[in-house]
């Protein structure tokens, strides 16, 4: 479930996203309907679908959708 959640909140023309605010936006969303998660729970899903290249981590900071992720979380 936290993975889909991440991915959808990728954008799909697949422009980078800084990762600290994305994550931040994530567990926002996630207590706002009543889901605690860590922070370091949504950085180890993050790190999972990197390893899975359904998306990619930048040096920079930045995150993108692969296509591939893309696809099997559509």
């Amino acid at each position: 479930m936290l993975k889909r959640f991440i991915m959808e909140n990728l954008p799909t023309n697949q422009s980078p996203r800084d990762l600290n605010i994305l994550a931040s936006n994530i567990q926002f969303d996630l207590r706002s309907s009543g889901r605690l998660v860590d922070l370091f729970d949504i950085f180890s899903a993050f790190k999972e679908l990197h390893n899975t290249q359904d998306l990619f981590m930048f040096s920079n900071g930045t995150v993108v959708a692969t296509r591939k992720g893309l696809k099997s979380y559509d």
